[in-house]
């Protein structure tokens, strides 16, 4: 009986073994999309929640607001509030351009620790961006990785024809960046700057 069912209907059984195996796969892979896009919805919401809470912080931050703050932090809650009042404007570049060289080099050092990656920084951003980043380091007393980085300053700099472009010096540099915590050396020489530079940073 069951040998003749399997004849005859044998292939039904192989259609709905089929369906199960591919409900069951589609079921896994919905499964983790729904994870991934809630795990990412959560980070997006806890950034959200961060620069909001910066936002209060330093929106018109004090001298007692520095001296309490995490050092990791000043540097951005800073720019930030340097960031709201361009967005403000009309002209947020021209805007830019009108600011004291102070706080233009604490912007360009804020830009350059969020990109985290020279490619993307030299790459992504204007030249009134990029022109500020070396003497900015140095405002901030990063005179040695001022110098180191020229090199990759020049390699994207498009007026300049005697350096060219390099793959794989570019990743040298992100590699010591990141061997040598110079981002989170940047946010502490910066905090420090600020700190000690409070009249001539204040928003």
């Amino acid at each position: 009986m069951m040998k003749e069912w399997l004849s005859h209907y044998g292939y039904l059984l192989i259609v709905l073994v089929a369906v199960t195996i591919g409900a069951a796969v589609i079921f896994f892979f919905a499964a983790k999309a729904y994870s991934k896009h809630n795990a990412l919805y959560k980070a997006q919401e806890a950034e959200m929640r961060r620069l909001l809470a910066l936002k209060e912080k330093y929106m018109d931050f004090s001298q007692e607001t520095l001296a309490c703050a995490d050092e990791g932090e000043i540097l951005e809650g800073v720019v930030l509030s340097y960031q709201l009042r361009l967005q403000k404007d009309e002209n947020p570049e021209k805007a830019f351009a009108l600011m004291d060289e102070k706080k233009q080099n604490l912007y360009v050092l804020d830009v350059f620790c969020a990109d985290a990656d020279v490619a993307v920084f030299f790459s992504e951003n204007g030249k009134i961006v990029k022109d500020r980043i070396l003497p900015a380091l140095s405002m901030i007393g990063m005179e040695d990785f001022s110098h180191r980085l020229k090199f990759i300053y020049d390699m994207y700099d498009e007026d300049n024809e005697e350096v060219s472009y390099s793959e794989s010096k570019t990743k040298i540099m992100n590699e010591f960046i990141s061997d040598n915590n110079i981002l989170g050396k940047i946010k502490s020489e910066g905090a420090k700057y600020i700190k000690n530079n409070f009249s001539a940073v204040k928003n």
